[in-house]
């Protein structure tokens, strides 16, 4: 989850064009199965993006490609 958390605000800070001030509202994770050997490839991907909320999918997949865990995500951006 921790991975996934990580993922998404880089994704989130290069859509921006900069890290911004943001907090996790909800973190939602599926483990599929688990890994026992090799890397695990993380994809985050934006899925809507408003003034103030960030909507966002996670993927996390093996070194042969089969889904380990899928999480869905909410962030808001944090004026300062």
């Amino acid at each position: 989850m921790a991975a996934a958390d990580t993922a998404m605000v880089v994704a989130i800070s290069h859509a921006l064009g900069g890290f911004q001030p943001m907090t996790t509202v909800s973190l939602n994770t599926t483990f599929m199965r688990p890994v026992k050997t090799g890397d695990v490839i993380v994809t985050a991907r934006i899925q809507r993006r408003g003034r103030n909320l960030v909507f966002g999918e996670i993927e996390m997949r093996d070194d042969t490609g089969e889904l380990a865990a899928h999480a869905t995500t909410t962030y808001a951006l944090v004026n300062q």
